[in-house]
């Protein structure tokens, strides 16, 4: 209400086209303080010791390029958190401890070492999005088993990861919408892609292929195709 009335007198004050004008100024003005107010309401902590002092608000922990593993035992106390990011903290297995984070949306666990995901993995059952790009060991047939269980995964990141064949079962991730392939050595496209139904995103700029449209021509419009 306060803010209509100083609208409400400013507009007394000046011309029209002024306040046009001024009304712009001041939308402006205004967005950044809410986007401020909300990036308040979701702090990313990047320090683990600093979340631990209060597990149970921490939504965001970035701790890319942190080597000291010591703390990883205490992932699972972060019961409500929702974006992980361990980005090059030289993985050679994925922890446990996050297995059990039920809430987790987004997880950065690219540009490490290890080859296959935990076989529970699928316990992550509210996963939409998943960076496993810059991974050069992964085992792909057999973490896409695993993946196939998420059902809520729709972002999936494999670019750069020395791809030079797609296993054919991935065509079992069928709620994908997104699919990230660039940067990697694929010359041809598995024709069982054509399972992922919900898929309108996809990524293979950056390979030697030939020719997928032969294969992903099937579609139904709405698939976008960044070669």
């Amino acid at each position: 209400m306060q803010t209509v009335k100083i609208v409400s007198i400013i507009q007394k004050k000046i011309k029209r086209p002024n306040f046009l004008l001024y009304l712009a100024f001041f939308s402006l003005v205004s967005f950044p303080i809410k986007f401020v107010n909300a990036q308040v309401l979701e702090k990313e902590y990047t320090k683990i010791e600093e979340a631990l002092k209060e597990p149970d608000k921490v939504i965001r922990l970035n701790l890319e390029n942190q080597k000291n593993h010591d703390h990883f035992k205490d992932l699972g106390k972060f019961k409500n958190l929702e974006y992980l990011n361990l980005r090059n903290t030289d993985l050679d297995v994925v922890p446990e401890e996050i297995l059990t984070l039920k809430h987790l949306k987004i997880l950065d666990i690219g540009h490490n070492d290890f080859s296959l995901l935990p076989k529970n993995f699928g316990s992550l059952r509210n996963l939409q999005e998943l960076y496993l790009d810059e991974d050069k060991n992964l085992n792909l047939y057999e973490d896409f088993e695993i993946l196939s269980k998420l059902k809520h995964l729709k972002i999936l990141h494999l670019e750069n990861d020395g791809i030079k064949e797609l296993p054919g079962n991935i065509g079992r991730l069928s709620d994908l919408e997104k699919l990230y392939l660039s940067g990697n050595d694929l010359k041809t496209i598995p024709i069982e892609i054509k399972g992922l139904k919900n898929l309108n995103y996809l990524d293979i700029h950056h390979n030697p292929i030939i020719a997928p449209l032969n294969i992903i021509k099937t579609y139904k419009g709405g698939l976008k195709i960044k070669f």
